[in-house]
């Protein structure tokens, strides 16, 4: 994440941004100096400018904007007119904080013509034109500023400290951004079970990205409800809308807006559980903590959610799956049943997603009895990625084990992960742990792809943990909003077993980890990206 400083000439952009920078403890770059390297002549950019013109010197400006998108944990000062492009600003907007410094047109013409008018404002109308300008470049550029700051102060320390604390602000509210996920690519699921609709908006998507709708919908239609007697009965098309960012089957760099109506909502199969607390549920929680919530189906906590994760997750996928990298889960075990033998070409073939042809016939037994018990079972998922190339992930707190379960553990019900051996690889000692390498990479995969938080290049392992369905139609015993003891029979129509619903979920939202954890990589290391990920490729 970079901080990054945009501004009209005269705004004070590099005076604040230095500064600020001293007050964060973070290096600077500033894009104009990154010009003058490129330009290789020992010329400031207004010398640029007026010998090569403006053409030439946009160019030169795009090229430093893709150097300085190398740096992390930076602040970035922009010249007057480089976010104005909108290649630079895909290439700076994503994960960052953009600021934008403000101030009247008479300020600015006065600081940025002190050591002289520049060259594209010469003329008797030179003020009105560089006025002009800068309204002009302040109405394009707010829309994407996370922070309009105005420099009209004079006392730069002041107005540096000032800034310091509007961006902590930021970080803050960024980091209590509860329905968004991803760093470069970010999206924000909405909507709740019975509402109108949910859906999904994917910001910061690479323009010029093959999309094909039906890549959505053939996901969704893997997670959509009413398809077994193993699953709810709930009947829901799930067809995807796309709202925005296609053009012609391409992306196009704006926002990736999908949505997805309901249309079987049975609100009144609630009315009972208006003022009382499903037990296993996150009623009491939610209710604790908002003040409010919505009873019907779990409102926003309720599984119907994952529908948007899977549709990010599926376009996630079709990029993934265009560089050969292959993910796939099965139900390992259900209500205790366990799977001994793995043919992955089978999962699809049984209601239980199960690769095990003796043991899949028995979870699906062992489900229907549950569901005729008024009860549940849980059980655990094998989620595997093949293909995936060394690199991905960072050494620290970006691990990429780390934001693979902290997404997983996001999807409802999910109440662990393990990685590799996972908690079995406590019994073993450092030499049976260790994995041995040889000229055709590793010979064993206890660690199950990752080492010190980055992909080795090993098959990707790691086991789900999925907790039985909480809405049971058993009598239980709860309490009312008021502290009252009650019983409690939840009716409607639920998943025996969400194990069987959650696999496509746990797929598509790994894709989605894995695509964000490329933008990232890409960023950090351009001739990785020009070796592993295509559409980084200029």
């Amino acid at each position: 994440m970079n901080i990054v400083i945009m501004g009209a000439k005269g705004a004070g952009k590099t005076t604040l941004g230095t500064k600020l920078a001293k007050q964060l403890g973070l290096p600077w770059v500033d894009t104009d100096r990154t010009i003058e390297a490129l330009d290789g002549q020992n010329r400031s950019c207004r010398e640029i400018f007026t010998a090569e013109g403006e053409a030439r010197f946009r160019e030169l400006e795009l090229q430093a904007a893709a150097e300085v998108a190398k740096h992390d944990y930076h602040v970035i000062i922009t010249g007057g007119g480089m976010m104005m492009s909108p290649d630079a600003r895909r290439l700076l907007r994503p994960g960052n904080i953009l600021v934008l410094f403000c101030a009247e047109p008479e300020i600015l013409w006065e600081r940025a013509t002190r050591r002289g008018i520049p060259p594209a404002f010469a003329g008797d109308d030179g003020f009105e034109r560089f006025a002009e300008q800068c309204r002009f470049r302040r109405e394009v550029l707010t829309p994407f500023a996370d922070i309009l700051f105005d420099t009209t102060d004079t006392d730069p320390d002041k107005k540096a400290a000032a800034l310091a604390n509007d961006i902590e602000s930021e970080l803050a509210l960024r980091r209590h951004l509860a329905n968004t996920y991803g760093e470069v690519i970010r999206a924000t699921t909405f909507g709740e079970s019975h509402g109108r609709a949910i859906g999904v908006v994917l910001d910061g998507v690479r323009p010029g990205i093959p999309f094909d709708e039906e890549d959505i919908q053939k996901e969704l239609d893997r997670r959509r409800p009413g398809q077994s007697k193993v699953v709810t009965q709930r009947r829901e098309a799930d067809t995807v809308e796309i709202l925005s960012g296609v053009f012609e089957g391409q992306t196009t760099g704006a926002p990736l807006a999908m949505v997805i109506r309901n249309e079987d909502q049975r609100s009144k199969s609630y009315d009972n559980l208006k003022d009382l607390f499903r037990p296993g549920h996150g009623d009491f929680t939610f209710y604790k903590k908002y003040g409010v919530r919505d009873h019907r189906g779990g409102g926003r906590q309720s599984g119907r959610e994952t529908a948007c994760r899977v549709a990010a997750g599926a376009f996630a996928r079709s990029v993934l799956e265009s560089m050969n990298i292959r993910i796939v889960a099965h139900s390992i075990e259900i209500g205790g049943i366990q799977a001994s033998k793995c043919d992955l070409s089978i999962i699809e073939t049984n209601p239980v997603r199960c690769a095990d042809p003796d043991a899949a016939p028995l979870m699906e037994e062992a489900i229907l009895k549950a569901r005729s018990e008024k009860d549940s079972l849980g059980g655990i998922i094998q989620l595997e990625v093949h293909n995936l190339p060394p690199g991905l992930g960072d050494p620290v707190f970006g691990k990429l084990d780390a934001r693979l379960c902290s997404a997983i553990m996001t999807i409802g019900a999910i109440k662990g992960v393990e990685v590799g051996d996972g908690f079995a690889i406590t019994r073993l000692r450092g030499s049976q742990a260790n994995d041995p390498m040889g000229e055709q990479g590793f010979l064993s995969n206890h660690h199950g792809g990752i080492l010190g938080g980055i992909s080795s290049g090993a098959p990707l392992i790691m086991r789900i943990a999925v907790k039985p369905t909480a809405s049971i139609a058993s009598r239980q015993r709860s309490i009312r909003i008021s502290g009252e003891p009650c019983d409690v029979e939840v009716k409607g129509r639920h998943d025996p077993c969400i194990v069987v619903r959650a696999v496509p979920v746990v797929e598509n939202m790994a894709a989605w980890v894995l695509l964000d954890a490329f933008e990232v990589q890409a960023r950090i290391n351009p001739e990785w990206a020009e070796k592993y990920y295509p559409p980084a490729a200029p």
